[in-house]
């Protein structure tokens, strides 16, 4: 942390103040600026857009089924997420073991980490298989209604065999991603989420003489469409284009040697449990939600569904202006940093302004996406004053967190989202909504101090930091990391994000749960992926071997 009681002072270099006035030359107009930074959140925001219809598409047909079968899918995705979160959070992992070895000529290395992550994600798939078994023993721990129980653990039990394709899907995807290789993937996540709908309507209610299989037909057409989509990736890069040829051996046992375990391990479990802690507290709560009954479920999950739809638009803007100010104080430049925040913070202003307000004013329509039920439209009516509040703070949120990343100081937002979590956010979801019966406005309410505290905590690390300081420390790491071409990590940076908004479900989360795990492409953690690594030999811009 840099400032006043920090790591780093400015006491620490010589004159900070002209180093800075030397690069103010450097600034691009504003205008550029906002340009750019918008162009970017753009790739990021209409991703994150497909990945989330991709996960409220059951929500929604199952909303429309009847209110105990959406109640049921509800509350079995929080629990499916829990130890299925470990899994898809560590394979991005290999994103920066891969580009090492990219970035050092080391073409087979990188084969060999898909296959790690391969082997890592198919063992790992057998406990969540068999937890998914049980799921509804789970669900009947909170929620007294059988029916709703019984909805829930089917459909546990047929999404297990989605796992595989997905985790597959994942490392293909971080795989290609760290070559370059990102459109495919955007193009067939795209396709799957039309096939994901074409499929619930004819699995749920039948065409052309076929009468439809009712409930069940819904997770079965995800898992087909999971299948589907590793089936066109595959084709696409491997069969058609043969992107792995050339960064593909074969085959080896090296895969899974302790060499490349030690390396793979300390960076995939970090993550992945990380995640497991947020998804545990985000399952807590949605149990005290099955406590006050199916309805107050089903509710959770509208409001849950139309805040993963606005944020989608919005996340985009916040970590496009983290990639930037990486890239910004990776060069040495605090004024363009602080500059560029300020760009974003208006930007995604003026975006989650917009947003909320377009909420707030077609509410009833926003709801009956996900069910047409009146009774649970006016429940959800009754808590939306409170709902826009929550997501305005976490909206405010959101841009500090990408600022203290992009100034490796993602403990402090680690801190913070624990503190938040399971200090003010659970305890309240129980005494607000169960206690005091606020009902379903409760949860929000809950969720809503939350995200304040959280937005106390990082505002006072950012009132902390030292920015010429932390410039110099940001520049002095990029050196270690030899990452000396700005530009080049920016895009990196840019399509290990693109790539993960694409395969890293958050589905039934609320703002609270959001942005909480140790990120993935931060600078604190490439230069932890580095110093994990064993040293290889790198690429010289002359196309020559050098030694790091």
């Amino acid at each position: 942390m840099y400032g006043r009681r920090g790591n780093l002072s400015v006491n620490d270099f010589h004159d900070d103040n002209d180093d800075d006035a030397a690069k103010k030359h450097d600034l691009i107009p504003v205008k550029q600026e906002a340009m750019e930074l918008t162009s970017m959140a753009f790739q990021l925001s209409l991703r994150q857009v497909v990945r989330q219809v991709m996960t409220i598409t059951d929500a929604a047909f199952q909303g429309h089924i009847g209110t105990k079968q959406l109640a049921g899918v509800t509350l079995a995705g929080v629990y499916m997420g829990v130890p299925s979160a470990f899994i898809q959070n560590a394979i991005p992992s290999i994103s920066t073991l891969c580009s090492q070895a990219y970035g050092a000529g080391n073409n087979t290395l990188v084969g060999v980490w898909l296959q790690t992550c391969i082997v890592f994600s198919i063992v790992g798939t057998i406990p969540v298989m068999v937890y998914y078994m049980f799921v509804g023993h789970i669900i009947a721990l909170t929620l007294d209604d059988p029916e709703a129980v019984g909805y829930g653990q089917k459909f546990a039990m047929v999404m297990s065999l989605a796992l595989i394709p997905q985790y597959l899907y994942g490392c293909l995807t971080t795989y290609f991603a760290a070559q370059g290789v990102i459109m495919p993937a955007t193009v067939c996540s795209g396709i799957t989420v039309v096939l994901n709908i074409v499929f619930n309507q004819v699995f749920i209610y039948g065409a052309c003489g076929f009468d439809g299989l009712g409930f069940i037909g819904s997770p079965i057409a995800t898992v087909v469409s999971s299948c589907l989509q590793l089936f066109m990736f595959v084709m696409y890069t491997i069969w058609y284009k043969q992107y792995h040829v050339k960064y593909w051996g074969g085959w080896t046992w090296e895969c899974v040697s302790k060499e490349r375990l030690v390396v793979f391990l300390p960076l995939a479990v970090p993550m992945g449990a990380s995640s497991v802690v947020d998804w545990a507290s985000a399952a807590l709560t949605s149990a005290f939600s099955g406590i006050l009954g199916p309805e107050i479920a089903a509710c959770q999950a509208v409001l849950n569904g139309v805040w993963g739809v606005v944020n989608s638009f919005v996340s985009g803007f916040s970590t496009a202006t983290q990639i930037r100010m990486s890239r910004y104080l990776g060069e040495g430049s605090a004024v363009a940093a602080k500059r560029v925040l300020t760009v974003g913070a208006m930007i995604l202003f003026g975006t989650g302004l917009s947003l909320i307000l377009g909420v707030f004013l077609l509410n009833e329509s926003l709801f009956r996406v996900w069910s047409p039920d009146p009774v649970i439209i006016a429940m959800c009516r009754s808590a939306l004053i409170v709902f826009c509040l929550c997501i305005s703070v976490a909206f405010c949120r959101f841009m500090m967190t990408a600022c203290l990343n992009a100034l490796s100081m993602s403990n402090v937002n680690l801190i913070a989202n624990n503190i938040a979590s399971w200090c003010v956010y659970v305890p309240l979801s129980y005494v607000l909504p169960i206690t005091l019966d606020w009902s379903l406005a409760g949860f929000w309410w809950a969720d809503g101090f939350g995200e304040l505290v959280k937005a106390i905590i990082l505002m006072w690390g950012l009132c902390r930091v030292n920015w010429a300081a932390a410039a110099d420390y940001a520049q002095k790491s990029a050196s270690v990391m030899d990452t000396t071409n700005a530009a080049d990590e920016e895009k990196r940076e840019l399509l290990a994000y693109e790539n993960e908004a694409m395969m890293t479900s958050q589905a039934y989360k609320s703002p609270v749960m959001q942005f909480g795990s140790a990120p993935h492409h931060t600078p604190s953690v490439m230069k932890r992926a580095m110093s994990l690594t064993p040293k290889m030999q790198r690429r010289s811009q002359q196309g020559d071997m050098v030694n790091v």
